[in-house]
């Protein structure tokens, strides 16, 4: 019996897909895996139970995305579902120092984060 614990090279074999697509099951969390130094770390057993619990949907096909985890859209983007709701992940044009700048104003100014961003946002696209 080979070792309960896969590199991500390993990983890739055992689902026969390339490193590439691992990589990118492992990144947006989709796979159980932690990180050990610079390297990915794969519990067999948990890797097989992931494995078997997906589900088919309506349409007959595979569905492993469960509530809560970051998935990548056909767009390239990431999102996630819980309670029914998608909620979109966004890149923002924005320095470490303007997001501190941003999370200070909002808490100076007691109004909600989401609120600052929308109006950066509306700023940007009125710049592009």
């Amino acid at each position: 019996m080979q070792d309960d614990v896969l590199t991500l090279e390993e990983l890739a074999t055992l689902l026969k897909v390339s490193e590439t697509t691992a990589y990118s099951l492992v990144r947006s969390g989709e796979l159980p895996g932690r990180k050990v130094g610079r390297e990915w770390r794969f519990v067999r057993s948990q890797i097989l139970t992931w494995l078997m619990s997906g589900t088919e949907d309506n349409m007959g096909q595979t569905n492993t995305q469960g509530d809560g985890v970051v998935q990548l859209g056909e767009d390239g983007g990431e999102f996630k579902v819980e309670g029914g709701r998608e909620y979109v992940a966004m890149w923002l044009p924005l320095t470490r120092d303007e997001k501190a700048a941003l999370v200070d104003k909002a808490a100076r100014e007691g109004v909600m984060l989401s609120e600052l961003v929308a109006d950066h946002l509306r700023d940007w696209v009125k710049g592009s």
